[in-house]
């Protein structure tokens, strides 16, 4: 379960005031696929950032599994977002200088994280078997999110934040990775979060919200 209530999120300069959420409510229970349509440059990394905790709204209730994560420290939340929350993005953020499946263990080797799958299982399930000594520069960049999936998916969390995942790729691989988080979810059963402006990757999920007027609603259809 995540749930948002009365969450208030603005960002102040001397020349402006931009405000992100207003008395915004949700909840989003276990093993849900949600999306939530949001428009770009409207703040969606930052109402993800929200959740995994590294921002702070400006009045707020954020629990997580019955975590109110406001009362945590930075250490404190640092940890309790490593055992919780994994991350696919719409930049691949894997490292240069690691091979794919260095990039899939760094998170586990320096957080001594539950593993979920192996390496290798992992690499199988995302169709890489055979480019785990491969470095990123030799993949192509629907190859590179699968290795960003599977990154996300290797370590027991139960919570998946997806920001503009197939932002980056063509509608055919887009498909594809979309397909292939689909059958993930279905296996491993967490909950996830994604974040998109295509209507066609919206529907993959259970459950579509829009964002509008700084606060969040259901989705008739997509």
């Amino acid at each position: 379960m995540i749930r948002f209530t009365n969450v208030e999120k603005s960002f102040s300069t001397p020349e402006w005031d931009i405000s992100i959420l207003k008395d915004a409510s949700i909840d989003i229970h276990a093993w849900d696929f949600i999306a939530i349509m949001w428009p770009s440059g409207s703040g969606k990394s930052t109402f993800l950032n929200l959740i995994a905790g590294l921002v702070r709204a400006d009045s707020w209730t954020i629990h997580i599994h019955d975590t109110d994560i406001v009362g945590l420290s930075i250490d404190e939340m640092t940890r309790f977002r490593w055992a919780t929350i994994s991350f696919v993005f719409q930049q691949f953020h894997l490292l240069p200088q690691l091979t794919v499946e260095e990039n899939i263990d760094l998170g586990i080797q320096l957080n001594n994280l539950e593993r979920r799958f192996t390496t290798e299982e992992i690499l199988d399930k995302v169709g890489l078997w055979w480019r785990g000594h491969a470095y990123p520069s030799m993949l192509s960049g629907g190859e590179q999110q699968r290795v960003a999936v599977a990154r996300a998916f290797v370590w027991n969390t139960p919570i998946l934040l997806a920001d503009e995942p197939t932002g980056n790729l063509d509608q055919k691989t887009a498909r594809v990775i979309m397909e292939l988080m689909m059958q993930l979810h279905k296996q491993v059963s967490n909950t996830i979060v994604m974040i998109t402006h295509d209507k066609d990757i919206a529907a993959y999920a259970d459950t579509t919200y829009m964002f509008h007027e700084h606060a969040l609603s259901v989705s008739p259809s997509v």
